[in-house]
């Protein structure tokens, strides 16, 4: 009995050290965030994606949609562009949000398929839809800063996005917010943008 005790108590203290180490480093991480958002430039009215919806079809009674989408830095040159099917009726994007030092940064996180508009991704729910986080995030740099910005600005806006990204930022109420975008009133073979708006919100609108 005596020897369970101790091999339970050994076991408890090292998940209690490892959950304080984690605990430590988010703790550091989330305090360079303030900093971070200080020194980045504040940038408002600009586009983040394009978007052109190829239509559905039906195969085997699967539902799939095709789309082309584009990543964009704050430039306007494309970072990355994907162009593929994805299981559904519609298209969702979901984006991260860092929100520090009254600036709100978007990282687009996953787009995704589903068979209703009102189906919700829960946090950490599984998809099979594509992360796009390795499309703008490289040697500790986010490429979403344009060709005009600074290397210690893609180093900042990097630490802002591992915030975002971070399963432990839930638990910063305000700091971090998940976003839907709801693809299924776009209409096929016209191309869409999608913008962050001055007050911080994400508008999606028709090419113009």
């Amino acid at each position: 009995m005596i020897r369970q005790w101790t091999i339970g108590k050994y076991i408890f203290n090292i998940i209690f050290v490892c959950f304080l180490i984690v605990f430590i480093v988010f703790s550091v991480e989330f305090g360079a965030c303030f900093s971070a958002a200080e020194r980045i430039p504040k940038i408002s009215d600009y586009q983040v994606m394009r978007i052109l919806i190829y239509g559905t079809s039906t195969t085997e009674n699967v539902d799939t949609v095709s789309a082309v989408i584009s990543l964009l830095d704050t430039s306007g040159n494309e970072c990355a562009v994907l162009e593929r099917s994805w299981r559904g009726s519609s298209l969702a994007i979901d984006l991260r949000s860092a929100e520090f030092s009254g600036k709100k940064v978007f990282f687009p996180e996953v787009i995704y398929g589903r068979k209703t508009i009102y189906e919700r991704r829960g946090f950490g729910m599984n998809t099979t839809g594509t992360p796009l986080w390795r499309y703008y995030n490289e040697n500790g740099q986010c490429m979403l800063f344009g060709t005009n910005s600074t290397y210690e600005n893609r180093r900042d806006l990097y630490k802002l996005a591992r915030f975002a990204f971070n399963p432990l930022s839930v638990f910063t109420a305000g700091f971090s917010n998940r976003y839907t975008l709801d693809l299924s009133r776009c209409s096929t073979g016209v191309y869409y943008d999608v913008t962050i708006n001055t007050n911080g919100t994400i508008k999606i609108q028709p090419e113009q």
